[in-house]
C-alpha cells in the first residue's frame, strides 16, 4: 500500500520545468517592459515641461509682469548654447528683454537637466519662451519635441501657440 502514500515537495524535473517556463515568460516580457520604461520617461519629461509652461503663464497673469523660461544648466543664468533638455530657468522678466538681469528680475523656479537619452528640440529654434502679463506669448511659440534615441515611436510633443496655450501631442 505504499503507492497511496502522498509525496511532499517537488521533484527535480518539476522544478527544472517550472524554472524553464518562468525564464521563457521573462524573456518575452523584458522588451515590452523596457519599451514601457522609455515611453514613461519621455512622457514624464514632456509633462514636466508642459506643467512649467502652464505655471509660467499663470505667474505672468498673477503678477502682472512678463515671465520668461530659458535654457539653464545651473539654475542661476540663461545659457543659449544648451539644448532644451539642458535644464530650464523660470524668472520674472520685468523689462521684457529675455535676459535675467540682477537689477529687477527674480528667479521663480529652476529645473535640473533631463536625465537619460531624452532630447528636446523646438521647431522655431528659439532660446526662450516669454509670456506677457495677460498670458499671451511674446516669444517661443512652436512645437517642442521630446524624443528618445531608441526610436521615433517614443516621440511626444508640446505645441505652444501664440495665445500662450500649450497642448500635449
Amino acid at each position: 500500500m505504499n503507492f497511496l502514500k502522498k509525496s511532499r515537495g517537488f521533484t527535480l524535473i518539476e522544478l527544472i520545468v517550472t524554472i524553464a517556463v518562468f525564464g521563457v515568460i521573462i524573456a518575452l516580457a523584458a522588451p515590452s517592459f523596457q519599451n514601457m520604461v522609455i515611453s514613461n520617461r519621455v512622457a514624464f519629461d514632456r509633462d514636466e515641461f508642459f506643467n512649467l509652461l502652464q505655471f509660467a503663464r499663470s505667474e505672468a497673469i498673477k503678477n502682472g509682469t512678463a515671465v520668461t523660461i530659458c535654457k539653464s544648466s545651473n539654475g542661476s543664468s540663461c545659457d543659449n548654447s544648451l539644448g532644451w533638455n539642458g535644464g530650464w530657468l523660470l524668472f520674472a522678466d520685468t523689462d521684457r528683454d529675455g535676459v535675467l538681469d540682477a537689477s529687477g528680475d527674480k528667479v521663480i523656479k529652476s529645473v535640473d537637466p533631463l536625465e537619460g537619452l531624452v532630447v528636446v528640440t523646438q521647431s522655431n529654434g528659439d532660446n526662450l519662451v516669454t509670456f506677457e502679463s495677460r498670458g499671451l506669448l511674446i516669444d517661443g511659440d512652436g512645437v517642442f519635441t521630446f524624443s528618445h534615441s531608441a526610436g521615433a515611436q517614443f516621440t511626444k510633443s508640446v505645441d505652444l501657440g501664440i495665445t500662450g496655450r500649450a497642448t500635449k501631442g
